[in-house]
This record gives structure tokens, C-alpha cells and sequence, in this order.
């Protein structure tokens, strides 16, 4: 029985499990780009937000003059 549990079935896939390299890992590189992007994004914001406390009102007014703008 031992052996026959350590033979590869006949129609088994020859691919790396996942996680150990290869083409699978090519979405986890993406997924940390995009958190580090988004992470700079919030930073940026936050940083602006800080030094500028006017900032939050001219956002609004731009979001509402291109709504306005878009509308009509």
C-alpha cells in the first residue's frame, strides 16, 4: 500500500502547488502594487487634509460643480 500512495496518478496535473512560484504569483505581485498605491492615496490625502483645513471644503465644491456641470 505504501507504494502505491507515493506514485503520481496517471492523470494528475505536473503544475507547481501554489504559492511556490511561477506564473501564480503574478496576482499577489499586482495585489501588493495596488495596496501600496492605495495606501499612498489615504497618505496623501490625510497629509493634505492636515495642512490645509480648507481642503475638505474645496473638495466638496468641486464634486458638487462638476455634478452641476455633468447634469446640465
Amino acid at each position: 500500500m505504501t507504494e502505491r500512495a507515493q506514485r503520481p496518478e496517471p492523470d494528475t496535473s505536473h503544475r507547481a502547488p501554489t504559492g511556490t512560484g511561477g506564473p501564480g504569483t503574478i496576482g499577489r505581485r499586482r495585489s501588493a502594487l495596488w495596496e501600496l498605491l492605495g495606501m499612498a492615496l489615504v497618505a496623501s490625502g490625510l497629509c493634505l487634509a492636515v495642512v490645509s483645513p480648507d481642503f475638505r471644503a474645496a473638495v466638496v465644491h468641486t464634486i458638487a460643480a462638476t455634478a452641476v456641470a455633468l447634469s446640465s
